[in-house]
């Protein structure tokens, strides 16, 4: 399927090597600057004969769009990657995350895995493409946003309202799978079809503010204490949606960790608990969990300003995922009912943001070309459609009903842990996969 006359070698160098430039662009999210990150990705591209177009939909925060022109009216791909990245804990790393570090064959730094290698692979698939001299009969359309990880406010949503005309396409190739487990029989990629809706809280809790000597039963503080312990220990019942079902039984069969028939047991709301609990793998335990049930995680506290004084008011801010079928009214009821079983006072809910969920199809072209190219870079790759719990721009798209899915060719347990994690980092082999993959893909589909 691959040109091999392609030079590969070369190839790994100049995407390793591009990756790591890309990584050394600071475009961490708040404030973004992901206008710098854009400019550099057209620079790139018009030294290869690419026009560009850039779109700053407010200061500083940057999106690109360039295509390749084939016959159709619409464009059948839209390859998407987004160019902030989340805030660091620099004092964690154990090399500096903005350095893009080349250590044993792996690339270091923030956005390694979320999402700029995804970015560098569809750049090469796109580049490599059009040196070749290859005129797709279908069209299509190179993508990277802003904001995504801050709810795509000046990226994807901004564009979708101001430029729609140029988002169009069939189908959509962008991040939020492609991770995974490798097992005695296969390797499995987890191809996002589907995502969890976010509904996004803050919970002020008010009460009576005085001098910290004197305490009292009315400390807003000691209210949110309360509140953030209760959400913590909730655990919504277990639901099995269609993406669900799906996901676990494409595991079931390949695992290693017990028979098919038991594993298939999480299905069973009596049963899933239990049987997810026996599994060794801690992050496999908290995708599945997370694929079950809607789940309430306290992310953010505000309290007081000086440690003798009690505040009036504070607030937390707890960040919730939908199950498909739920909705954010369903959301705040629940909230309600943990703080109010708990016994809190003084608290008002308020709603910061929401995404409802969404769901892609299996049966297409797209998707059994993207299978055909997996396997045939690596033999005993599977992929397993997966439903990720969390947000991603996809979700613009298929409340347009276009297609959509999240591949990014990392079948790694270990790399779920480091996306927004600490020494976030991908090797330079599966950038290089990802890059042949993606470059067959577009060419089989769109030739």
């Amino acid at each position: 399927m691959t040109d091999y006359h392609i030079d590969w070698n070369a190839v790994e160098q100049e995407a390793a090597g591009l990756l790591s430039r890309y990584i050394q662009i600071n475009t961490i999210n708040p404030p973004g600057n992901e206008l710098e990150g854009a400019l550099f990705l057209r620079e790139i591209l018009e030294k290869e004969g690419i026009a560009c177009e850039v779109y700053e939909s407010a200061k500083g925060r940057g999106n690109i769009i360039t295509q390749f022109r084939g016959e159709s009216s619409i464009p059948d791909i839209l390859l998407l990657h987004h160019i902030d990245v989340v805030p660091v804990e620099e004092a964690t790393w154990d090399h500096p995350p903005l350095s893009g570090r080349v250590i044993n064959g792996e690339i270091w730094g923030r956005g390694a895995l979320d999402c700029k290698s995804l970015g560098i692979m569809e750049l090469m698939a796109f580049m490599l493409l059009k040196r070749q001299g290859r005129c797709p009969e279908r069209r299509m359309v190179l993508a990277a946003t802003a904001d995504e990880e801050a709810g795509s406010t000046w990226g994807a949503g901004w564009l979708m309202q101001h430029a729609p005309e140029k988002l169009k396409a069939r189908y959509v190739i962008n991040e939020g799978g492609g991770l995974g487990l490798s097992t005695k029989h296969s390797n499995l990629h987890f191809c996002q079809v589907a995502e969890k809706g976010v509904c996004w809280v803050r919970i002020v809790f008010t009460g009576n503010p005085g001098h910290a000597s004197l305490p009292h039963d009315s400390n807003c503080v000691v209210e949110m204490a309360k509140a953030i312990e209760a959400v913590s220990r909730y655990q919504s019942p277990a639901v099995v949606t269609p993406p669900a079902e799906k996901f676990i039984q494409g595991i079931a069969g390949e695992q290693d960790f017990m028979p098919a028939e038991e594993f298939l047991g999480i299905l069973s709301s009596q049963q899933s608990t239990a049987i997810i609990d026996k599994i060794p793998e801690r992050i496999l335990r908290q995708v599945l969990n997370a694929s079950l049930r809607n789940t309430f995680t306290p992310t953010v506290t505000k309290g007081g300003s000086k440690t003798n004084v009690i505040p009036g008011e504070c607030f937390c801010e707890i960040d919730c995922r939908m199950l498909p079928g739920s909705t954010p009214e369903e959301i705040l009821e629940t909230l309600d009912k943990i703080l109010q079983t708990r016994g809190c006072r003084g608290f008002t809910i308020q709603v910061l943001h929401t995404s409802l969920p969404a769901e892609s199809p299996l049966d297409t072209p797209l998707y059994r070309v993207l299978e055909t190219s997996l396997k045939h870079h690596d033999p005993r790759a599977k992929i397993i459609p997966y439903m990720s719990s969390g947000a991603t721009d996809s979700r613009f798209f298929r409340e347009q009903g276009i297609i959509a899915y999240g591949m990014q060719m990392e079948s790694s347990l270990v790399s779920m842990e480091r996306v927004h994690g600490h020494n976030e980092r991908i090797t330079i082999e599966n950038l290089t996969m990802g890059s042949k993959v993606l470059y067959d893909t577009v060419r089989a589909f769109c030739s």
